[in-house]
């Protein structure tokens, strides 16, 4: 079998190149995106069989970046007018399938008992396939007694606020209803309680369509001060109200249909800042198709997390680690409740695998027993 990795910042050049150089035969291992030198890739690994005797034969470990300046041949046939939307649904299909076949093969004999009952737990939450597989993996290879380990390299930390980000302004961008103006103020008053002799603002990205009255009241009420940005100007004179050691947390309105988020950061001024940070707020409410529809559309070239709200609202929590999975983004804060100063929590190891073993929210001290049923505390055990 001959096995290709080729990178482009465009889907439909990567495709056209794998058609080329591997035949229509090839099939598509695996396809995600990734930062190289600050740029957003597709990466896409595809494979095709081979003579044994061949002298192609065998495995190519070297990834192929294609130049930008390069014109890939078009597909030939109805693939070359095909939507990016259909295109990503093949793949999908196609992963499935793959997921489908190794999934049986996974000896979880060799597991440790206690491995094998976090790996049903998991699996009966609704931990995604290929987070098992990548879990029973990485613990085989690295010969680890316990399952955490290894989902810790899936599902990493990046507490917010804190010493940890270098960037003083953070932007907090996700669908509509998420959650993002009580995070923001949350986070504010949060970073207030740490250094309150640190300047802390708040502001609303503007886009043209509503005023950020709310989260102007709710500065007013907190006693923050509050901004309006709404072009490359309006951020300039937020960055100098900042002083040197000010920070500000702003809401972002959702995208409309077709935008991305690079080309928001862009007609704000704020592309390309090494002070911008975007951090993604999403709820464990949503499914994890609707997961992956945020995590394409609100991708950036830019330093960012996850910022998981609406956590009492949620039945179960196998979102956390399917959406760090997919967006390959660290967790930094968990937020929960109607109370405004104390429901948001900067993440921790201890508090993401509390919700997704125990169900317990952070801050929540009631004794183990409590905290939910024999199961999933045999499964915290085990894990």
């Amino acid at each position: 079998m001959r096995v290709k990795t080729f990178r482009d910042k465009n889907m439909g050049r990567v495709l056209a190149r794998i058609k080329s150089e591997l035949g229509p035969d090839a099939v598509i291992l695996s396809n995600q995106t990734v930062r190289e030198n600050g740029q957003c890739l597709c990466e896409i690994m595809a494979a095709v069989d081979t003579d044994e005797g061949s002298p192609q034969a065998g495995v190519e470990n070297k990834i192929l970046t294609i130049p930008q300046n390069t014109v890939a041949p078009a597909a030939p046939g109805p693939a070359a007018g095909v939507p990016d939307g259909d295109w990503r649904r093949e793949w999908e299909e196609i992963r499935g399938h793959m997921l489908a076949l190794m999934k049986p093969g996974l000896a979880l004999d060799k597991l440790d008992p206690r491995q094998r009952l976090a790996m049903h737990y998991l699996e009966r939450e609704g931990v995604e396939d290929a987070v098992l597989l990548t879990v029973f993996r990485s613990i085989t290879k690295c010969g680890e007694k316990t399952v955490l380990p290894a989902l810790s390299r899936v599902v990493t930390v990046k507490p917010l606020p804190s010493g940890e980000w270098n960037q003083r302004i953070h932007v907090l961008a996700g669908p509509n209803g998420a959650g993002k103006t009580t995070a923001v103020l949350r986070l504010a008053l949060a970073k207030k309680r740490e250094h309150p002799e640190t300047p802390v603002h708040v502001a609303t990205l503007l886009d043209g369509g509503g005023d950020g009255s709310m989260l102007k009241r709710y500065a007013e009420l907190s006693g923050i001060a509050f901004h309006s940005v709404s072009g490359a100007e309006k951020y300039r004179e937020l960055c100098a109200s900042l002083g040197r050691n000010g920070f500000v947390f702003a809401e972002m309105p959702s995208l409309r249909p077709g935008e991305n988020m690079d080309e928001r950061l862009r007609a704000l001024g704020m592309a390309g800042s090494p002070e911008v940070a975007v951090h993604l707020v999403v709820s464990p409410t949503c499914s994890t198709s609707q997961l992956k529809a945020f995590a394409g559309r609100y991708r950036v070239a830019a330093p960012g997390s996850i910022i998981w709200t609406k956590l009492d609202e949620a039945c179960n929590f196998a979102g956390l680690v399917n959406m760090a999975y997919i967006a390959r983004l660290p967790v930094s804060a968990l937020s929960h409740g109607p109370d405004l100063t104390r429901s948001l929590v900067p993440a921790s190891a201890n508090a993401v695998w509390k919700l997704v073993f125990k169900h317990q929210l952070p801050g929540d001290s009631r004794e183990e027993a409590d905290a939910g049923d024999t199961a999933r505390d045999t499964a915290k055990n085990a894990a």
